[in-house]
């Protein structure tokens, strides 16, 4: 009672958000940060930076036990306790920090929280890279790069629970990725302002040549006006991408108080079955053709727009890619599949999908393993000649793009504590600029494991 007391007094938010920016403008740790659809960004968002990666797609349940982070997630809860706000959704920041506090207490700027301008200006980064990378596509020598990220995971809260030793029991799922524009706090715990960052083929500007490494030349000032009209329209898809389950034990006592977990009372067991992956929200397919009719209208207003670059700054995606902060995967060659990367940059996103499923195919005819139907159901409707069968598809009215992006985070998870081509690439599959590369990349792995179960490699 006495926490909730100290905690209640955090602002609850309006529907405007140029209100919500100017009553947060004085407290850079206030909760419950939400998109702007204007731009796409999440303002005053609160970074868990830790020493582990999280990936669309994911769901985890974290244990929250130091200090400055168990302030940070009750001062976010606590913004849901009034009616009016609790279907606001609950967002903070995900990223990645080897070592976790220990590295951020260490005062090594590698460690420090940066922008990614500060980033693209450190060049002490490429130490950790091979001799042979440049500015343009650098190849990555050691795929945990023992510094901080700039580019995490937007995550959102679906349920908690309170320990009776103080720690907080956090029910999470992973939703986009983003970039950090901003820092604006990092005292007690680090606060920034982030751009979502969309994959190359959701770029409502650009007619995508599926692979190529260059983009147009195209001004920012007229990027970020189309970007963020496409973030608020995916965003939108979110209803029918991610169901919201709650946590399998009961909050309240006998009395109907609210009740303090020991360690006893958590059904692990069942807990586990809700991981790692999140479920799609098959029985509400309504938020889909409002989803559609926006990315429609996007695209449209986007074709009827000259948006040639004049003098000004590149777009935020090219940026990113000639600085080395997004990146083409390390390629693994196989011994009995040469493609190369140049011949494999003509593979649009169908070829790769249809590819990538027949190679995972191979893979759970050759040891047995049975795909999560959380994967299942990524598979294309025509392919139901493959061993893989699903008991459900997702909807013809889900944009197959979505799906692929799905199925590029999603199918390299399940192979990435094999060995080490596999292991170490979750920050790495952030990185990369887009769901062609990520599909190419990840359909090179199965191939090399596929090779090998042959006696191939």
């Amino acid at each position: 009672m006495l926490q909730r007391s100290y905690y209640r007094d955090v602002d609850v938010p309006t529907n405007n958000y140029n209100e919500n920016m100017k009553d947060k403008s004085a407290d850079a740790s206030c909760a419950c940060p939400s998109l702007d659809p204007a731009t796409g960004k999440i303002n005053n968002l609160q970074l868990w930076r830790v020493g582990w990666v999280e990936t669309p797609g994911r769901r985890n349940c974290l244990n929250v036990h130091e200090m400055q982070y168990t302030h940070m997630f009750e001062k976010l809860l606590s913004s849901q306790e009034d009616e009016s706000s609790s279907s606001q959704p609950l967002y903070f920041g995900h990223l990645y920090l080897p070592g976790g506090s220990t590295s951020a207490k260490s005062g090594e700027e590698r460690y420090r929280l940066k922008t990614w301008r500060e980033e693209w200006n450190d060049e002490t980064r490429f130490t950790d890279y091979m001799k042979v990378s440049t500015r343009v596509a650098p190849e990555i020598a050691t795929l945990s790069i023992d510094r901080s990220a700039v580019i995490g995971c937007l995550m959102q809260i679906l349920d908690y629970r309170r320990m009776e030793d103080g720690r907080l029991m956090i029910f999470v799922q992973a939703l986009e990725r983003f970039v950090v524009e901003e820092v604006v706090d990092t005292v007690p715990y680090a606060v920034a302002n982030v751009q979502i960052l969309l994959d190359k083929e959701e770029l409502p500007w650009e007619k995508v040549v599926v692979g190529k490494n260059s983009v147009k030349d195209y001004d920012e000032n007229f990027c970020k006006h189309q970007r963020g009209k496409t973030v608020d329209a995916c965003f939108y898809y979110h209803t029918y991408e991610f169901d919201r389950p709650r946590l399998p034990v009961s909050d309240k006592n006998e009395k109907g108080d609210e009740k303090y977990l020991t360690k006893e009372d958590v059904p692990w067991v069942e807990i586990s079955h809700l991981l790692p992956f999140a479920h799609y929200s098959t029985s509400d397919e309504s938020c889909l053709d409002v989803a559609n009719e926006k990315l429609a209208r996007t695209h449209d207003a986007s074709n009827d727009t000259e948006g040639g670059f004049a003098g000004g700054e590149l777009s935020l995606e090219q940026q990113l890619w000639n600085g080395g902060i997004l990146w083409e995967p390390p390629r693994l060659s196989s011994a009995v599949n040469r493609r190369s990367r140049k011949d494999a940059t003509d593979l649009s996103c169908d070829t790769l999908e249809t590819l990538l499923w027949l190679a995972l195919d191979d893979f759970c005819s050759a040891t047995g393993f049975v795909l999560p139907l959380e994967v299942r159901c990524l598979l294309p409707p025509e392919m139901d000649y493959l061993n893989i069968k699903s008991e459900t598809y997702l909807s013809s009215n889900y944009p197959k793009l979505r799906r692929q992006r799905r199925l590029s985070y999603m199918a390299p998870e399940l192979i990435e504590n094999i060995e080490l081509p596999m292991k170490g690439m979750r920050q790495v599959w952030l990185n990369t600029p887009s769901t062609a590369q990520r599909l190419l990349s990840v359909l090179e792995r199965y191939e090399y494991l596929n090779n090998k179960l042959m006696g191939f490699e």
